[in-house]
């Protein structure tokens, strides 16, 4: 548990301004360059889009007006990151501040350029989602009042929408679940992640403590081996002594047992090298300690007696214990930390609404394929698939339906895919599957096999049923210098010949 004096909300920032201010300067070396990142791309995305307003709205006042909104939030975005660049004593409020009205500025202008825009309201919604996310999620929490950016933009879009927006009572239902959940999970993850970085903080801040607290006892101590049982009883923090010529454990406080033996199994000799995953990681730390002289917050992935992982953040130092080289450890876990940070990485890679594989993860799913391919083993292949005549089922049904369509069809095609094979929407109706260790022939026969089922299956909307065919282009990597994107390419050529030859078709890359 935190010291008691460091109470934190439920907002996840510190109750006091004056702690939470101190949290950010010392935390600063993280949080900085992160400011710095968003003002200087954040604003350049932001900018980009110009060029949509030029295609949208042509050479007309309201676009040169909306091109001034936007360098003004350049202007605004390179200041924020001239102020993410200071060095630590940089004044938080004002950092706070300007991040503020960055996200502010942003919003505001993003509901000014949907005004020009006008049309309906679901185009723009995705976009307004986009922004409400990475609030949350990216955006670092310096001041309560960002915690309400998410609603007060949600508010204000709405109001946007109901005064000069097209939308139909169907969009309104939709809607109203999105943004409700975009800005509840949002909340929670902005809560999650601000809560963890100071409970962090505060651990790292008590184990420095507690580490200061132990030297200067074993300097008092004379090296004593009585005062050292005592230092290891008090604790609460995890401490183990470990004999450095053989990595034998000679003591380990009750925290310590609670943490990686809590069934009581530990009987006779016990070793340090046992609760290493990967044992590689204890020989680099050794390394490191000798070069260093001591560890600091190393983080470490440890498991029980059980065989349960656990993730924790190191501290090591040497010292002589009954005329031994020795080494004391202490740890702080971290597990639910990392676990919201491999869940994290998980939704960047995960396509929201058919629940598979994004174009990212794809990337880094045939990255890992090819990099991993055991030599003179068929590199993989890819199949790039597009649902024929998509557009007219959203123009017949809506898009909701269309929805529908693609959350079906995903999970007909994970049905039908090999253990090992791979699925992944690229974006609109557009997927690809990686096929490890397959050669073309065969990847033929899966596409073929994909395609005949598709085209055979009845999809059950809520408009009724709804009929598929696919386009199926088909490459492989069989040469060892050939990267993802020619491979892609390779596919999305055969894909185009299989849409000239009449839909509904598979169709290899040839040369």
């Amino acid at each position: 548990m935190p010291d008691v004096r460091w109470r934190i909300g439920r907002d996840g920032l510190f109750s006091d301004r004056q702690q939470d201010e101190a949290f950010i300067r010392a935390e600063w070396g993280v949080l900085g360059p992160r400011v710095r990142q968003i003002g200087i791309y954040g604003s350049l995305a932001f900018l980009s889009a110009t060029f949509t307003d030029l295609s949208v709205l042509g050479a007309t006042p309201v676009y040169w007006a909306l091109l001034a909104a936007r360098f003004g939030v350049l202007g605004w975005g390179f200041w924020l990151a001239r102020l993410g660049g200071a060095p630590q004593g940089v004044s938080v409020r004002r950092v706070a501040t300007a991040l503020l009205g960055f996200e502010l500025s942003i919003m505001i202008v993003f509901l000014l350029v949907v005004l020009a825009y006008g049309g309906s309201a679901d185009y723009h919604s995705i976009s307004a989602l986009a922004l409400i996310f990475a609030g949350y999620a990216y955006v670092p929490v310096l001041r309560r009042e960002a915690m309400w950016v998410g609603g007060v933009f949600t508010a204000l879009f709405a109001m946007v929408v109901w005064t000069s927006l097209h939308f139909d009572a169907k969009y309104v239902n939709i809607a109203v679940v999105l943004f409700g959940f975009a800005n509840v999970a949002g909340w929670q993850i902005a809560v999650s992640i601000s809560r963890g970085m100071r409970l962090a903080w505060l651990d790292r801040r008590r184990l420095d403590q507690e580490a200061q607290v132990a030297q200067q006892a074993r300097r008092d101590a004379e090296q004593s081996e009585e005062n050292l049982e005592r230092l290891f009883d008090a604790s609460p923090m995890p401490l183990v002594l470990v004999r450095l010529a053989d990595a034998r454990v000679l003591r380990y406080n009750a925290a310590a047992k609670t943490l990686l033996d809590p069934c009581d199994r530990l009987h006779g000799d016990v070793f340090t090298t046992d609760f290493y995953e990967d044992p590689a990681q204890r020989k680099a730390l050794l390394e490191r300690l000798q070069v260093e002289g001591a560890v600091q917050q190393a983080e470490v992935r440890l498991k029980t007696v059980e065989g349960q992982g656990v993730d924790v953040l190191f501290s090591m130092r040497p010292l002589r214990f009954a005329g031994e080289d020795c080494i004391v450890t202490g740890m702080v876990e971290i597990s639910a930390q990392k676990h919201l940070e491999r869940q994290l990485r998980a939704l960047a890679h995960t396509d929201p609404l058919t629940g598979v594989q994004n174009r990212r993860g794809f990337f880094a799913m045939a990255e890992r394929a090819m990099r991993e391919r055991p030599a003179g083993e068929p590199g993989p292949c890819v199949m790039l698939i597009d649902l024929d005549h998509f557009k007219q089922i959203n123009d017949r049904h809506g898009h909701p339906v269309g929805d529908e369509v693609l959350v079906e069809f995903a999970q007909v095609v994970l049905s039908l895919l090999r253990e090992g094979d791979a699925l992944a929407r690229m974006g609109g109706e557009e997927f690809c599957i990686l096929l490890p260790h397959t050669r073309a022939t065969q990847a033929l026969e899966v596409a073929e096999r994909v395609r005949g089922f598709v085209a055979a299956h009845p999809f059950l909307t809520s408009a009724g049923v709804v009929r598929l065919s696919l386009s199926v282009g088909i490459a492989g990597c069989d040469a060892p210098v050939q990267s993802i994107d020619k491979v892609l390419s390779m596919a999305d050529q055969a894909m185009y010949r299989a849409k000239q030859g009449g839909r509904n078709r598979s169709e290899p890359y040839c040369a």
